[in-house]
């Protein structure tokens, strides 16, 4: 698919990191029922492409991350309301929802981006596996994305050693309090609530929603959210 002229994109190394610390954050721990066959070192998992599409689509969209935080403090869903509203004033405050945003074209299954550059990184330095659930090549029924020891590792050194790379780890943990351990069907049809996403004409890429949402975090908290300074 060819590249949208104007469309900011991440580099490949920056997608690598970012799926790593994803990986890290977002992906269940291995040995229930349907691990059988592990690969050899594996420590979590991300079962399905749309589960992992749509995890990455909140990390590089801060404002739809912040707007699902206030659905779910309205709804009552929020472990700690005041945690989550200060978060969503954090990805909303000043230029971050516009230098952290990497947009993704709506696809088939909403939002989505050829993500297989950066896991063929990750894979070639024995950092993930990524498996085949069904008969392949003819019926593959999803893929699963295994964090291996290796990749686990690198992700805490990183976290320790590279104060610049802390953005994506600690986006990483905020989308994992949205998002849970639901699967990629929940996710997507949660994400297709939000009128511009649904609208989204195919193969456009999404737009963003940011000051929609600075003024729904607004009416919520009485307070103004700060535009850049």
């Amino acid at each position: 698919m060819a590249e949208q002229e104007g469309v900011r994109r991440a580099s490949r190394v920056q997608d690598a990191v970012r799926l790593l610390f994803v990986l890290d954050r977002c992906g269940a721990s291995c040995g229930t029922d349907e691990d059988q066959a592990l690969p050899q070192g594996a420590v979590g998992v991300i079962r399905g492409q749309k589960r992992l599409q749509a995890l990455d689509f909140w990390l590089r969209n801060p404002d739809y991350l912040a707007d699902e935080l206030l659905n779910q403090v309205e709804n009552g869903s929020a472990p700690d309301p005041e945690s989550a509203l200060t978060q969503a004033r954090d990805l909303l405050d000043g230029d971050e929802p516009d230098v952290s945003r990497y947009p993704m074209v709506r696809w088939r299954f909403g939002a989505w981006e050829p993500l297989d550059d950066a896991l063929a990184l990750l894979f070639a330095h024995n950092l993930i596996a990524v498996e085949a659930v069904g008969e392949p090549p003819a019926k593959v029924e999803r893929w699963d994305y295994y964090l291996l020891t290796a990749g686990r590792d690198l992700a805490a050194e990183l976290r320790a050693d590279a104060p610049d790379l802390a953005w994506y780890d600690e986006r990483a943990a905020i989308v994992l309090s949205v998002a849970g351990q639901r699967s990629g069907s929940q996710l997507k049809e949660i994400q297709y609530g939000q009128a511009e996403y649904e609208r989204t004409v195919w193969k456009a890429s999404i737009s963003g929603i940011t000051e929609r949402v600075r003024e729904r975090l607004a009416r919520i908290t009485g307070q103004p959210v700060g535009a850049s300074e």
